[in-house]
């Protein structure tokens, strides 16, 4: 990055837009990103989501992202998702745009995030343009994750695909990975269905710990179990990778296995 760039960096991080949120203070800024740039939610420190600002509003920007459509091509339909922490909407956004057919919840415990969703990262042209909201395609959930996937199973409703994108200060959200939050999870699945959750790990060595601990609470939950990676990625070196678990044969391109329990 040239000087000139890093000092429009430093220009817009400084004049960021600041929003009181159940988690601190939030700042919405612009940054570069692959030639371009994108408005980032910025919480203590740690993107929380992006979006572009260009014509590509609807599309997400970071990669382990566009790793979650792996749910349209397993070879079984997937209508109903629910996603696990809003942030900027920036999945939800492109499974409305881009995804006829799907509908998708979006479970978000705090109202303030939401509200700058709207205002910074074009959920509000989304409900406009598409009716997201009107039509049924997007589901608004204000409530805790693991509040309302009890509920969910103690009702009997279930998901295609349970998408967990909750992350606070870059750290995951300690209530879902649980053995019990991960029955519960299990409970809230259609027969077949895929429960897909971003780790930030390793995939051996020493820093592979998270992804240990992951799969073995998974594993008491779920049959098969496998990693997406982004590419480029060390398998020595912590990244982004989405863990994928389903109590089917995991049909999904590029997917790393890492248990199955029928071997």
């Amino acid at each position: 990055m040239g000087i000139a760039s890093m000092l429009r960096a430093w220009w817009w991080r400084l004049n960021a837009r600041r929003y009181d949120t159940m988690f601190g203070t939030a700042k919405v800024y612009l940054a570069p990103w692959e030639n371009t740039r994108i408005r980032v939610l910025d919480l203590d420190g740690t993107y929380q989501s992006a979006t572009y600002i260009d014509n590509r509003w609807c599309d997400v920007a970071f990669p382990y992202l566009a790793l979650y459509d792996c749910i349209f091509s397993t070879g079984r339909q997937t209508k109903e998702v629910c996603m696990l922490g809003g942030g900027g909407y920036a999945f939800p956004k492109h499974v409305v745009a881009h995804r006829d057919g799907a509908r998708i919840d979006v479970v978000e415990v705090d109202p303030a995030i939401t509200s700058i969703a709207r205002e910074e990262f074009f959920l509000n042209r989304l409900e406009k343009e598409f009716g997201a909201v009107k039509s049924g395609r997007l589901g608004l959930i204000c409530d805790d994750a693991l509040a309302y996937l009890t509920s969910c199973a103690k009702s009997g409703r279930t998901y295609d695909a349970i998408l967990n994108d909750c992350f606070a200060a870059g750290e995951p959200e300690t209530s879902l990975v649980t053995p019990h939050a991960v029955q519960t999870i299990a409970r809230c699945l259609s027969q077949g269905g895929l429960y897909l959750t971003n780790v930030i790990t390793a995939l051996e060595g020493e820093q592979a710990g998270p992804l240990v601990d992951l799969v073995d609470t998974l594993s008491d939950a779920f049959a098969h179990i496998g990693a997406l990676t982004c590419d480029r990625m060390e398998p020595d070196e912590r990244d982004n990778v989405v863990i994928v678990a389903s109590n089917a044969p995991l049909r999904i391109e590029d997917a790393l296995s890492l248990f199955d329990r029928t071997r």
